[in-house]
């Protein structure tokens, strides 16, 4: 007999079986315990401990050095490596429990500020400053959407070599342009530029990294649309490499982008960004950048760049959720997403990962041990990740129109008597073990902007 739980501000609805399931908490696997990785670009302007401090409690643990355009062009208030400001950040990073996303720096002020050699030779070994500090850098913006020419220079063996020498555990990051954007960096095709970054760069590093900005609510219909397709190539080599996967997300409003966002836009934002493998999350931005014209109407912080706003604590409530089964999900690697197409309404951002290249058959997950088929009223993600140690899980998130229709999912799986379901709104931290029926199906509901992260038991 069936019954339906709801979960405490939920909108998850599960269908499950309460007699004789069989199946408890204990029989969950121990993960070992670990974080995304989460920093909010355009990090505090004050440098005092209380901002850092607000900036933490928003759910973020990476402190990310960003420079606002109209600051005076100085050591003492510009982030790069060496500068006396990004030296009195790192320190109160330390004294607060944050760690760091150093900057690289822009060329054209650090060269007036330092002279031609910053960025000659070995430039991280000419400034190696942060020995005491090392513990707590896990990585460094380098740059921003660069073109051919400069990922070119940013291949090289000498500067590569020289990084690792110095931050042997750091990533060394690289945010790539999106797909739509991507003719005005020189390449002719997304393939060719993915390419060229991947031989060039991540192809030389150990524990390579790839990061990307796509922006669901972008005032751009063309962005939105394609948001899958990025996605899906970003993740795909990302597994080529063994490349740890950030997106960077939109928090910021007005100008380019949509005059509101909500708790659920969030959600939606993150889940699907961790329908692609996504380990680390960046938002943009946390505080207003200054010398932009126009301005933003508001990040996280209202544009006195003091006060936090809604959002802030909208934001603060996913970070805060999707830590809860961090552990879990980051046991496993991505492996493959698939779109699958609403049976009540399709939207078509879907397709392009529903179908294979010829468009006359439907994608699918290869040789599972546990995933059989899954449908939705609405438009879905599902990925499948894999552990050597753990075996399958799947990710499935809700892709379907904001209209308040919930998208009622249908899922079955083989070889497995129950499932561990991770995540959704109000995530608790407790995973709900459900049995499956005798024909290993079960059913949920998925608000706009849910996922859950689902592991099967044996």
């Amino acid at each position: 007999m069936f019954k339906k739980i709801v979960a405490l501000s939920m909108s998850l609805v599960l269908t499950f079986s309460l007699c004789a399931c069989g199946y408890s908490q204990k029989d969950l696997p121990q993960y070992e315990e670990k974080k995304f990785d989460i920093a909010g670009l355009w990090a505090p302007r004050q440098m005092t401990e209380e901002a850092f401090i607000q900036y933490k409690n928003a759910g973020f643990n990476v402190f990310s050095f960003t420079n606002h355009d109209e600051q005076p062009r100085s050591s003492e208030n510009q982030y790069y490596i060496g500068s006396k400001r990004s030296l009195e950040a790192i320190k109160l990073c330390k004294k607060v429990g944050l760690d760091v996303y150093l900057a690289y720096g822009d060329s054209w002020f650090n060269r007036a500020n330092e002279g031609d050699e910053y960025f000659e030779g070995t430039p991280f070994s000419n400034h190696n400053v942060y020995g005491e500090y090392m513990d707590i850098i896990k990585g460094m913006h380098i740059k921003d959407e660069p073109n051919r020419e400069t990922m070119t220079y940013l291949s090289d063996d000498t500067l590569i070599n020289d990084f690792k020498k110095i931050y042997p555990n750091a990533k060394y990051i690289i945010n790539l342009i999106p797909e739509t954007a991507v003719l005005s960096r020189d390449y002719t095709s997304y393939t060719e530029m993915l390419e060229h970054f991947g031989e060039g760069i991540l192809s030389k590093f150990p524990n390579p990294h790839i990061s990307v900005d796509c922006y669901l609510y972008s005032n751009n219909s063309t962005v939105e649309g394609n948001i899958i397709n990025n996605y899906n190539q970003i993740a795909n080599c990302a597994k080529k490499y063994g490349a740890t996967t950030a997106m960077i997300l939109q928090t910021a409003t007005g100008n380019e982008f949509m005059d509101t966002l909500t708790e659920a836009d969030m959600r939606q934002q993150v889940y699907l960004a961790l329908a692609f493998g996504a380990s680390g999350i960046e938002y943009y931005c946390y505080s207003v950048p200054q010398g932009m014209d126009p301005q933003y109407k508001h990040c996280m912080l209202e544009r006195d760049n003091v006060t936090p706003n809604q959002l802030y604590y909208d934001v603060k409530t996913v970070n805060e959720e999707i830590q809860k089964f961090a552990s879990p999900y980051l046991a496993y690697k991505w492996n493959k997403a698939i779109g699958i197409s609403g049976t009540e309404d399709q939207t078509f951002r879907v397709c392009v990962i529903e179908y294979e290249s010829d468009l006359s058959t439907k994608t699918s997950f290869k040789d599972t041990e546990n995933y059989v088929s899954s449908t939705g009223t609405l438009d879905m993600v599902v990925s499948q990740f894999v552990s050597e140690k753990y075996g399958e899980a799947y990710m499935f998130v809700n892709f379907g129109r904001n209209d308040g229709r919930v998208n009622t999912v249908n899922a079955q799986f083989k070889n497995c008597g129950a499932v561990a379901i991770y995540g959704g709104a109000g995530y608790s931290g407790t995973p709900r073990i459900v049995k499956l029926d005798k024909e290993g199906k079960l059913t949920f509901d998925l608000n706009y902007g849910e996922g859950v992260f689902v592991t099967p038991l044996k």
